[in-house]
């Protein structure tokens, strides 16, 4: 079984070299209630896998530009809900009164194959509370991942 954790560029490489997946980088989608002046309201983040960038002088510059390329494509495809959707993720958040809530995850990892080449993954995860108040929701995360997949294809 593959093991999947973060770490520096040189742990990346023998790990990878080891057979093991690494995590080069990916985005997760959070939502919980704010208040600002005085008003209730939503926040939704999108942070690293796992908690990199908290680890921040730990995190390779190269995985935070990963981590914010991904970011910027997430917000762009998967997160562009209608109105009505948007609304319906207010009162999911409120039924969970207002705890931080993770709705996506998107996670792009690389491996040594047997055969010596570098075999990268793209995974991804829609909470099915999320799914079930924007149905949308799993073509536009298809997109991104297909647009995720293009972008290891060409190297």
């Amino acid at each position: 079984m593959d093991t999947i954790i973060d770490g520096t560029e040189e742990d990346v490489e023998r790990l990878v070299l080891e057979g093991n997946a690494m995590v080069l980088g990916g985005v997760e989608v959070h939502v919980e209630f704010v208040r600002h002046n005085g008003d209730a309201g939503i926040q939704v983040s999108w942070t690293p896998p796992f908690g990199a960038e908290s680890r921040d002088n730990e995190t390779p510059d190269w995985m935070k530009e990963i981590n914010q390329r991904l970011a910027g494509l997430c917000r762009e495809t998967v997160m562009m809900m209608q109105d009505r959707p948007r609304l319906k993720l207010l009162k999911l958040v409120r039924k969970d009164s207002g705890k931080d809530r993770m709705l996506y995850r998107l996670l792009v990892t690389v491996r040594i194959a047997d055969d010596g080449t570098r075999e990268r993954r793209v995974y991804d995860f829609i909470d099915p509370a999320f799914l079930a108040i924007d149905p949308g929701v799993a073509i536009r995360a298809k997109r991104m991942k297909d647009m995720v997949e293009a972008v290891r294809e060409k190297e």
